[in-house]
């Protein structure tokens, strides 16, 4: 009985490991299967999450600037970039993000917008991450919205927040500092540019005139503006005029006044400036002057070979880009489908420069380290290579005929064999040089644009006749409190004080 119990429950128990080992097999197989297809998915998720993770991790330095002209001195400039293409590039493990816009309205909305989410403007204090890769790292300005930049928190120190030293610094003309110093005294933007002022003279009508073409002699005959007023007198007797249009001469006031448009927040009109306006309506009145308004046909044609105007004022890009075109009778840029007029005599070789009665400047740009980017290292990198390295300055010099800022690297070049075609081949450096070492910028503000334009604007009525200069400088003045609402006016006080 115990042997067929036994038996029986062997027998049970081998049914049972037998239906076990089935069962076991089915589930083994399920989760082989299952097992697999987990695997598959934890793969493809993986792989997705390491692909957002190193999108992520990738280093990308985002730059934003008006016009080509910054992307290019990276590109061609800059040591060890590499393109990638028109927006994009690299520096080593980091990749570059350009943001180039040609409608300065729509630069400076997205760019504010995109600098306000990641810094407060008034005091730089840093926000939440706006996200990775998203970040302004580094920003060009153009002169005439500079001071809204330097002036906000949105712009970084360039000692203390990237890096340049005092040394590396000190070999930039000094009024492209001043432009970009704030109130306290901080650094907040550098140029690789300078763009001193020069008078360019037709040599041919010099030498008829005066005698002879050479500049220092004939910086001798417009030496200041009583002298220049004189030679001008002369220049008519001759039967030529010393200007073509009434603000060819105004930067150059504007750039040696002894106050700013605004001081202790209210509007403020340098004698200087009112001196212009005299001058210029003397100039009208007695002939010195064509009347032409700048940058139309006539003020183009006045360049020419058969122009009857003696010189222009003008910086020293305007020497290469603007000179050139307009000496050869050309209507407008290429680009704008401009072309050469066959009706005209080319004075091309026919213009020499001179420093003219006071120094001055127009133009440029400026880069800035924005706070709460990502890569203040690199930032600062840039602007040192492309601001302070006297090597790739000459270079950018030699090669685009751009002036650069470094006065070592200029000094240099102007003992060299650089020579300006248009110029009939004299180097014009040692007077670019001259100029941007006299120049001092110290009373610029944000208004200076705005407020420029609409005095020249504003004087036209005087230097026609129709009004008096009182009446002109009355009108500017309602015409720009009624504009900034913030500014303060103390005309009246200052003619209360008189009549005391």
């Amino acid at each position: 009985m115990r042997q067929n119990i036994a038996a029986l429950l062997a027998a049970s128990l081998l049914l049972g490991l037998c239906a076990g080992c089935g069962a076991s097999d089915e589930k083994a197989e399920s989760a082989d299967t299952s097992k697999s297809v987990y695997v598959a998915y934890d793969a493809g998720a993986t792989a997705q999450e390491a692909a957002a993770e190193e999108e992520k991790q990738e280093k990308v330095f985002v730059i934003y600037c008006i016009g080509e002209d910054f992307r290019n001195r990276v590109r061609d400039f800059y040591p060890g970039y590499e393109s990638e293409g028109e927006d994009s590039g690299r520096i080593g493990d980091v990749r570059v993000q350009w943001n180039v816009y040609s409608d300065a309205q729509e630069y400076r909305e997205d760019l504010d917008e995109r600098l306000g989410m990641q810094a407060d403007r008034d005091t730089g204090a840093l926000k939440e991450d706006s996200g990775p890769n998203e970040k302004v790292d580094l920003f060009v300005v153009d002169e005439a919205f500079l001071r809204d930049y330097v002036e906000s928190g949105w712009s970084l120190d360039v000692k203390a927040g990237a890096g340049l030293t005092e040394e590396e610094l000190s070999d930039q003309f000094l009024y492209t500092q001043q432009m970009a110093t704030d109130a306290e005294g901080k650094l907040k933007a550098v140029s690789w540019q300078a763009t001193p002022g020069v008078f360019a003279y037709r040599r041919s009508i010099a030498k008829e005139v005066l005698g002879t073409d050479e500049p220092e002699k004939v910086q001798e005959a417009v030496s200041d503006w009583e002298t220049f007023a004189q030679t001008a007198q002369t220049m008519k007797e001759a039967g030529y005029y010393m200007l073509s249009a009434y603000g060819d001469a105004y930067r150059v006031y504007a750039d040696n006044v002894t106050s700013a448009w605004v001081e202790d927040g209210a509007l403020n009109i340098d004698p200087h400036l009112e001196d212009w306006a005299v001058q210029t309506r003397e100039f009208a009145e007695n002939g010195y002057i064509h009347g032409t308004e700048q940058w139309s046909e006539e003020w183009r044609a006045d360049h020419t070979g058969d122009g009857e105007v003696f010189g222009f004022f003008y910086s020293s890009w305007g020497i290469h880009y603007t000179l050139q075109r307009k000496a050869d009778g050309e209507t407008d840029s290429e680009e704008d489908g401009g072309e050469e007029s066959e009706e005209v005599s080319s004075a091309s070789g026919d213009y020499a420069v001179c420093r003219g009665p006071e120094p001055s400047h127009y133009g440029g740009q400026w880069i800035i380290a924005a706070a709460g980017g990502d890569d203040t290292e690199l930032a600062g990198s840039i602007m040192r290579e492309l601001t302070c390295n006297p090597e790739i300055m000459k270079k950018i010099t030699r090669d685009i005929r751009e002036v650069t800022n470094t006065v070592s690297g200029m000094t240099e070049l102007g003992q060299s064999d650089y020579k300006a075609e248009v110029l009939g081949g004299q180097n014009p450096i040692p007077v670019y040089v001259e100029s941007a070492k006299l120049l001092s910028k110290r009373h610029t503000t944000s208004y200076d644009d705005d407020l420029d334009l609409g005095f020249q604007v504003t004087m036209q009525d005087y230097f026609d006749g129709k009004v008096s200069e009182t009446d002109a400088l009355e009108t500017f003045r309602k015409v720009a409190l009624s504009r900034y609402e913030e500014l303060e006016d103390v005309s009246g006080d200052e003619e209360g004080e008189e009549e005391e």
